[in-house]
């Protein structure tokens, strides 16, 4: 019976604790700011294919765009095709951000939807931005 009381108090204290509270994060920090977020909604763009067939394949930050070009990124998000809402805490200051969709229709049906190379070609947005101090700014890519 003793043992049932010490099993008790055991499943009392942990079942006070929640998963939302990360004990190494400090959530009350009123101190100053130092960084801004860039929120992405990467949405999939209208193409005259099955919606299932078009991919998340790339979503990259870089300082410059030749640092983008170079593949030299500070930060990369794993993309998904699920998700469209992907958020980057940065330093304020000018960023380049990169984005891609494939295609994984068969035969010709690629090409003709404007994937260059057809099957598994990818179409890509590029664009500049400015994250602020303590602000969240949101972009949208564009797929030429």
């Amino acid at each position: 019976m003793k043992r049932f009381g010490y099993i008790l108090i055991i499943l009392v204290f942990f079942g006070t604790i929640t998963c939302d509270n990360d004990p190494f994060i400090d959530n009350h920090n009123t101190g100053p700011t130092t960084t801004g977020v860039l929120e992405v909604d990467f949405k999939l763009p209208y193409v005259p294919l099955p919606e299932k067939k078009i991919h998340r394949v790339d979503l990259s930050i870089a300082r410059s765009a030749d640092s983008l070009y170079k593949g030299l990124f500070i930060s990369s998000a794993n993309v998904s095709d699920s998700k469209s809402i992907y958020r980057f805490v940065l330093t304020p200051g000018s960023y380049y951000y990169q984005a891609a969709i494939t295609c994984s229709c068969q035969a010709d049906s690629c090409l003709w939807g404007g994937f260059p190379g057809g099957q598994w070609g990818k179409r890509w947005a590029i664009d500049q931005v400015n994250v602020l101090l303590g602000e969240v700014i949101r972009e949208s890519p564009s797929f030429q």
